[in-house]
Formats: C-alpha cells, structure tokens, sequence
C-alpha cells in the first residue's frame, strides 16, 4: 500500500475524481468517439485510484 500525507492525498484524491468524471463524461457523451470504452474505463479507474491509498496521520 501506498502512504500519502493528507494534503497530497486529498489533492490526488479530488484530482483522479475529477479527471475519471471528465473522462466519462466524455464517454458517455459522444466527445471520445472511438475511444468511449478505453475512456469510460480509465475513468473508473482514475475514480477508484485512491481508495487503496493510506494517509498519514
């Protein structure tokens, strides 16, 4: 497991969320076109990033 300090992690946290619910947006939307699967996938994948992700207290 990986360990962060809790400002890199909430700034990695809101990052990967924002960027996975960019990416399936894009997706779902039509804007990714031939990639909407691989994007729709990265997304969730981006999205879960940190949930294996320990922080130091």
């Amino acid at each position: 497991m990986v360990s962060l300090a809790p400002r890199a992690y909430r700034a990695l946290d809101v990052g990967s969320k924002l960027l996975g619910l960019l990416l399936l947006t894009a997706a779902l939307g039509g804007a990714a076109g031939a990639y909407a699967i691989p994007a729709a996938l990265l997304g969730l994948v981006l999205g879960l990033l940190t949930v294996f992700i320990d922080v130091d207290d």
